[in-house]
């Protein structure tokens, strides 16, 4: 009995996934974001976003002037700064080349949430 209900959970769970895989492709939202939409009787919320991995010693050997301007400074400290980076990547295109040699970036889980009304 019980090894039948753990294959019955975990056909389930793969068809849960499935399900959220096609209906993530149906909802478009950005990289970093969400987007929710309503499906009848449903709200349906699908999130994106990256993970970062970074060499932060590597990154710390770089000589360059960032601009700090566009974000409040962090605490001292040498830790990965994730909306630092982002930002940085967006506004200056040969620093944010310079940068990926250490930072390896991928996308996260995406997250679908499905609400009744």
């Amino acid at each position: 009995m019980f090894v039948e209900s753990k294959k019955l959970e975990n056909k389930a769970k793969a068809d849960r996934i499935a399900a959220e895989e096609l209906i993530a492709m149906l909802v478009d939202s950005d990289i970093n974001g969400s987007a929710t939409v309503q499906a009848g009787d449903m709200r349906v919320t699908v999130k994106r976003g990256m993970g970062y991995k970074a060499d932060v010693e590597g990154l710390r050997t770089l000589d360059c002037d960032v601009p700090l301007k566009e974000t409040p400074p962090i605490p001292a400290g040498y830790e990965f700064d994730q909306k630092r980076y982002e930002i940085l990547c967006e506004s200056d295109e040969l620093l944010a080349n310079r940068l990926a040699e250490f930072v390896e970036a991928k996308p996260k889980k995406t997250s679908v949430t499905v609400k009744l009304a």
